[in-house]
């Protein structure tokens, strides 16, 4: 009996943080994350700001997770096509870019909280986030290409660091454009040139 009684403690915590996670999504999205109160959360989530407590150190917290979330399901839609695509590996880098980029121009909601991230969270929160998923990946693939020779041999932590700034930029750039789709187009085209720089050098023929 206890043990159902656990489990049906456990599945109302889970479905409370959910709805906490779901009505901030909501109010972040449309208000903003300054205008919205935790007593408004818990409000729409039906839950008491005790529950909300419990869940999250506080509203910084819940926005992080929205934004971990966020940034999840736009890289994890890169990294299962990557290794699934059969062109050569420099189509699939412009195949990956793509998708990363579009990720956010069919997410208005992932680009509201993009847009207020570095506010809410500050720029340190930010790349602590990002080193969970999206840094490891970036920083897998470049040594992978390297190590195939696909790109030269520079260096792995400032090319790294430098194109995630890039992509963050790009992302940033699509977000506040009154139209995301031909933003996404021009980034894209900036980025793709960008990563040309890194393709070795053809030897001249004798």
């Amino acid at each position: 009996m206890s043990d159902v009684k656990v489990s049906r403690r456990e599945r109302y915590a889970a479905q409370t943080c959910e709805a906490v996670l779901g009505s901030a999504k909501t109010l972040f999205v449309s208000k903003g994350f300054d205008a919205t109160s935790v007593d408004e959360i818990a409000d729409l989530a039906q839950a008491s700001k005790g529950a909300v407590y419990h869940h999250f150190r506080d509203k910084q917290a819940i926005f992080a997770e929205l934004f971990r979330a966020s940034q999840e399901a736009v890289t994890a839609k890169v990294i299962e096509a990557m290794p699934t695509a059969t062109e050569e590996p420099w189509a699939k880098v412009r195949a990956a870019v793509r998708l990363f980029l579009h990720g956010y121009v069919a997410d208005e909601d992932a680009r509201a909280l993009l847009r207020q991230v570095v506010s809410v969270l500050g720029w340190n929160r930010v790349r602590e986030l990002n080193e969970q998923q999206t840094l490891p990946f970036l920083r897998a693939t470049l040594e992978g290409f390297i190590t195939n020779g696909y790109v030269r041999p520079v260096p792995v932590e400032a090319t790294v660091e430098l194109f995630f700034s890039m992509f963050y930029n790009a992302v940033l750039f699509i977000t506040d454009a009154d139209d995301p789709d031909m933003a996404s187009d021009e980034v894209e085209t900036v980025i793709l040139c960008a990563l040309e720089g890194l393709r070795p050098i053809a030897k001249a023929s004798a």
